[in-house]
């Protein structure tokens, strides 16, 4: 019977915290593998974790979804055999006697108590091999077949391939985040990054109805829809209603700070909903001079207004770097979808790159941002939760 090994990778560098972020990664295998519980068996080792596959029709299936689980270092698709001379030779010659190319045999004995050792076992296995398959010959630089044998206290391990995953903490391990989800490029790439550092991950989108399309509230449906196989079991995407909102800010006599206190306004009400809904950072898609609004200083003056520490996990990459990872997380082409989001409808002309504070604050007295930003919480126009997979709106 063929078997799934998962490697723990970084997590088994956790110290004090390492059976904590562990028993959080098996958690959430478990919930991912859910629909498959009847058939998986759990055997948890010190740097590992074994997923024993009572049909083996569902291997592929099941490698997929861990592929795509934070915490998870590689996986191999394995056969553990009896710590037997004989039942390893010929366990690794079934696996080799079709082989037409090249090969090469590496061997770990992990138990010492095992009575032949890493080297000598190697040699007998390739030996056995190559006088059994006239068709196969050793290359140890860039074999086309790479067999692995792992002698461990529970069984001889045989594999032949690591498959990479996505590496990372599990999420769950560092809080919870709200993430302003825009329908951009940049925002769904920090939700998957932050994601990989273990935070689960809700999601505030702005919309003012009717001057943004229903399609485009569709397409951040889809974006939170497509990061949701990342993400812990339940999440919440929050849609906010910021029309009132948006109306004065039409009428600050400074145009081109529209767009710095906008973005302070998203970060107060972040910080509102973060305290109801027990978030513990804001994380923005901002990336560092890519447009006018996300200078040092422009960040700095939104920044202030935050009692939450607002992370930026592309800050540095340029644009190129992101359209690269969005595309592999399969939210590239929603967006780019052509419906407008609240900041590129209302960006001014010529919007300051060097904002001060005090001209900022000078510009809010006149508008009663208290009342509109408590009203505005109070009314989000959507909530849609996600619950052990399924999705429920609310």
């Amino acid at each position: 019977m063929k078997n799934v090994l998962i490697r723990y990778g970084e997590l088994t560098l956790k110290g004090n915290n390492r059976n904590t972020f562990i028993s959080k990664l098996i958690q959430n295998i478990k919930f991912k593998l859910k629909k498959y519980k009847e058939i998986i068996v759990y055997k948890k080792d010190h740097n590992n974790l074994v997923l024993e596959i009572k049909e083996q029709s569902k291997l592929d299936e099941i490698c997929s979804i861990l592929q795509n689980i934070f915490g998870i270092y590689s996986l191999s698709i394995v056969e553990i055999v009896e710590k037997n001379e004989e039942i390893i030779l010929n366990k690794t010659l079934e696996i080799c006697k079709n082989h037409l190319g090249t090969f090469k045999v590496e061997v770990e004995r992990k138990d010492k108590g095992f009575a032949i050792n890493s080297q000598e076992l190697k040699t007998k296995i390739a030996v056995n091999i190559l006088k059994n398959n006239q068709n196969i010959k050793v290359d140890v630089h860039n074999p086309e077949l790479k067999l692995t044998v792992i002698i461990k206290h529970n069984g001889a391990f045989i594999f032949t391939s690591r498959i990479s995953a996505l590496k990372g903490l599990p999420v769950g391990v560092s809080s919870k985040g709200l993430s302003l989800l825009s329908g951009g490029i940049d925002s769904p790439v920090a939700s998957y990054l932050t994601l990989k550092r273990g935070m689960q991950v809700d999601f505030l989108h702005f919309m003012t109805p009717p001057h943004t399309s229903k399609e485009a509230l569709d397409k951040v449906f889809k974006l939170a829809s497509k990061i949701e196989k990342y993400n812990q079991a339940n999440f919440s995407l929050y849609v906010c209603d910021f029309s009132m909102i948006l109306k004065e800010l039409m009428h600050i006599k400074e145009e081109s700070y529209r767009i710095t206190i906008m973005r302070r306004i998203f970060i107060r009400i972040a910080n509102k909903l973060s305290n109801i809904i027990g978030a513990q950072a804001i994380i923005t898609g901002e990336s560092l001079g890519q447009v006018a609004s996300q200078t040092i200083e422009s960040i700095h003056v939104i920044n202030q207004v935050s009692d939450l520490p607002i992370l930026r996990p592309v800050l540095t990459y340029d644009k190129e770097e992101i359209i690269e990872i969005s595309k592999k997380i399969d939210t590239y082409e929603t967006s780019i979808l052509p419906f407008d989001d609240v900041c590129s409808m209302y960006v001014p002309k010529n919007p300051v790159t060097k904002p001060k504070t005090f001209i900022a604050i000078k510009q809010e007295e006149s508008l009663l941002l208290d009342e509109m930003i408590e009203y505005t919480v109070k009314n989000l126009i959507k909530i849609y939760i996600w619950r052990e997979g399924e999705l429920v709106e609310k």
